[in-house]
């Protein structure tokens, strides 16, 4: 008896860590969420397109595939279709996403390593402002940390279960955003580099990971054949291989970023491990997790030199960097420079949910305000839906995607048809391809243009008249602003 209670005991103790994390896993996401509760900061022109996608729910995209659109259109089944309601899931998934981070520390460092790593994830100053939106990066990092903690449980015990539930996990990375082939990639690389583990490339278990990820898949394969492969073409638009080659100001200032993405003190962390991986002085466990690190920041750094690249493209690169310095800092007795680096990043989270409540006159001190593109949609909406009134049967056209996405969301109650004018007769977006505007003589059209003077659309109607320009504050000294434009008698060419 004394024996059962003693290794029970000891289980406990292995375990408290757990909830230790729990713990605060649960409070930083209440706050969160009470500040998405209590902000009134309206959706960026990507967020508001997602929420768009979520009222058609299809396999894909013209961007993204479907994922993001799914989880929005739980949360607001459930919730409405308030702000919070749409941006619930990115904090809900970032306390997922810590807590696969501390499991799959908990494998290869132990139990204080896995501690910090949750605890550190929670806390970097990317996810920090990505809690406070919706993208497409938030349900991408979730499968990625599961499908890491799920391989490293597979190569460790050779599990069948883990392999099902990898493939799983990738197939439903793969359906969040495509970047999830990075992990394939870093995980052959992995096992070529690694002679231990060149069994599972041969094994079923690595045959039933893939194949589940595959036919997870194939829906938006089809849906993309059905379409001509129109993610794809955004893929090779984000490449940007036709814009101007090889610019070192873009790969200064893309690198710079990653230190505002994972913390200057943590990425300075990981610039001194990859110097001692080069120098051969780290132990296996490290090099293992430096591949699925080193090929994303190589391939994006690279793609930012070449053309440009966002500072998010390297996100998932993060899972692995957190787990590494957490476990080699915690490993190596430094385990201060995680206390001043959490201690910074908590202090940057705090700044963040301030300024993201919009508080009246409290504007973030940069050059750049970056919450700008959250402001005035709804008050500008309300504004267009008065100007509506006065021109009934009239089409409302828009020019701009982004600000397409923002009136369909803010004008969601009205009834009277948006379309877009499709510039140059190619489909360059989700709204070209559903909501492409068809000219016909008859039709009598208000124009709500993010430009002046939105030529040529002008030059294809008779009658053309100018209306007063719809204006509101954002911040200080800075407006919103859509121009109005009566159009009747459409030009035939």
């Amino acid at each position: 008896m004394k024996n059962t209670s003693s290794t029970v005991g000891d289980s406990l103790a292995d375990n408290s860590y757990l909830t230790k994390l729990i713990c605060i896993i649960l409070v930083v996401t209440s706050v969160r969420v009470i500040a998405l509760l209590s902000s009134e900061l309206n959706f960026h022109g990507d967020e508001a397109q997602y929420w768009t996608w979520s009222q058609a729910l299809d396999w894909g995209y013209y961007t993204k595939p479907p994922m993001i659109a799914w989880i929005i259109h739980s949360t607001t089944w459930v919730l409405g279709d308030a702000e919070w309601a749409t941006r619930i899931s990115s904090p809900l998934l970032h306390a997922g996403t810590s807590f696969f981070c501390a499991l799959t520390a908990d494998k290869l460092y132990g139990k204080n390593a896995a501690l910090w790593a949750g605890i550190t994830f929670l806390t970097l100053p990317a996810v920090s402002f990505s809690s406070c939106i919706i993208s497409t990066d938030v349900p991408l990092l979730f499968f990625w940390s599961i499908s890491l903690y799920l391989l490293i449980r597979n190569i460790q015990k050779r599990s069948l279960s883990c392999s099902l539930l990898l493939g799983a996990a990738l197939g439903f990375g793969l359906l969040s955003k495509y970047a999830m082939a990075y992990f394939i990639i870093c995980a052959l690389i992995s096992c070529i580099f690694f002679k231990d583990y060149r069994w599972f490339l041969k094994s079923r278990n690595g045959l039933v990971s893939i194949a589940i990820a595959g036919l997870i898949l194939i829906p938006n394969i089809i849906w993309n054949i059905d379409r001509q492969w129109v993610t794809v073409s955004h893929v090779g638009d984000n490449v940007n291989l036709k814009a101007q080659l090889f610019n070192l100001q873009n790969l200064v200032s893309f690198l710079g970023e990653q230190f505002g993405v994972f913390g200057p003190i943590l990425f300075l962390a990981l610039i001194f491990l990859v110097i001692l991986f080069l120098r051969g002085q780290i132990e296996k466990r490290d090099a293992w997790l430096l591949c699925f690190i080193l090929p994303i920041l190589i391939i994006v750094t690279t793609q930012s030199f070449i053309s440009r690249a966002n500072a998010n493209w390297a996100a998932p690169a993060y899972i692995g960097a957190t787990i590494l310095v957490s476990g080699w800092l915690s490993a190596n007795y430094h385990r201060w420079i995680l206390k001043v680096s959490f201690s910074l990043h908590a202090l940057t989270m705090a700044i963040i949910i301030f300024y993201f409540l919009s508080i009246p006159g409290y504007y973030p001190p940069l050059k750049s305000d970056p919450l700008r593109k959250l402001r005035g949609w709804s008050e500008l909406s309300q504004s267009l839906s008065d100007t509506m009134a006065n021109y009934p049967q009239h089409i409302l056209l828009t020019e701009d995607r982004k600000t397409t996405a923002s009136l369909l969301y803010g004008l969601r109650a009205q009834s009277y048809p948006i379309q877009i004018w499709d510039y140059d007769g190619q489909p360059d977006h989700h709204y070209e391809l559903t909501a492409k505007y068809l000219p016909q003589e008859k039709d009598k059209i208000i124009l709500a243009a993010k430009w002046e003077t939105p030529h040529p659309i002008l030059t294809n109607f008779a009658f053309v008249k100018r209306l007063q320009p719809l204006q509101v504050d954002i911040g200080k000294d800075t407006y919103r602003t859509l121009h109005l434009f009566e159009l009747r008698n459409y030009r035939k060419d």
